[in-house]
């Protein structure tokens, strides 16, 4: 058992190795719009979560979020999805790329940052009324839409029996988004036509 286990370590640490000298495709970072990545076989993601413990109460620091990023590149990733806009996890990671940008020019992340319209009393000792929505669903896409340097689209799950309609406004622009009921809809930020 001791022999496999020896064996095992040394084949994850040949696979580490060789897969942090792989090169990848350098991409131009600038001006692409959503449209030009999500999609594109070039640009891998992954859902993300940068969370250590157990819980939510401890957030990841920017230097942990920045060492992932970096991981995460070396593995060839390009995009990350993540959730609970709320908390301050998603505009450090944000902020982590910015940083990162900032320390190198070459280096290239996107975020998909992902909203949930929940119902009333989700996720609460409360009774569930999937026909009433949560009143923290605007903070949600409000938080997710206000998407700095990194961000490409936001992701809205509708958790709810009902459609929600919202107007989405990044700047001059405004757009009217509806939802089905306990339906996923990806909404581009990048993409001009938006």
């Amino acid at each position: 058992m001791k022999t496999i286990r020896t064996y095992g370590f040394i084949v994850v640490v040949i696979l580490m190795a060789t897969a942090c000298n792989t090169p990848h495709p350098k991409m131009n970072n600038s001006n692409k719009t959503a449209a030009e990545i999500l999609g594109n076989p070039d640009y891998l993601a992954i859902s993300y979560g940068g969370y250590r413990k157990n819980t939510r109460d401890v957030q990841p620091t920017i230097e942990e979020l920045k060492d992932d990023m970096k991981i995460l590149y070396a593995m060839g990733i390009r995009i990350i999805r993540t959730y609970n806009v709320h908390l301050p996890q998603a505009e450090n990671i944000l902020l982590a790329i910015s940083e990162l940008k900032k320390e190198d020019a070459s280096f290239e992340m996107y975020v998909m940052l992902g909203a949930w319209i929940d119902c009333l009393n989700a996720w609460t000792d409360q009774v569930v009324n999937h026909y009433v929505e949560s009143p923290r669903t605007e903070i949600e896409i409000d938080k997710a839409v206000k998407n700095p340097d990194g961000g490409i689209a936001v992701v809205v799950f509708n958790e709810g029996k009902t459609a929600k309609s919202f107007d989405l406004k990044l700047g001059a622009i405004s757009k009217n988004i509806s939802i089905s009921p306990q339906a996923i809809q990806t909404i581009t930020l990048s993409n001009p036509i938006l």
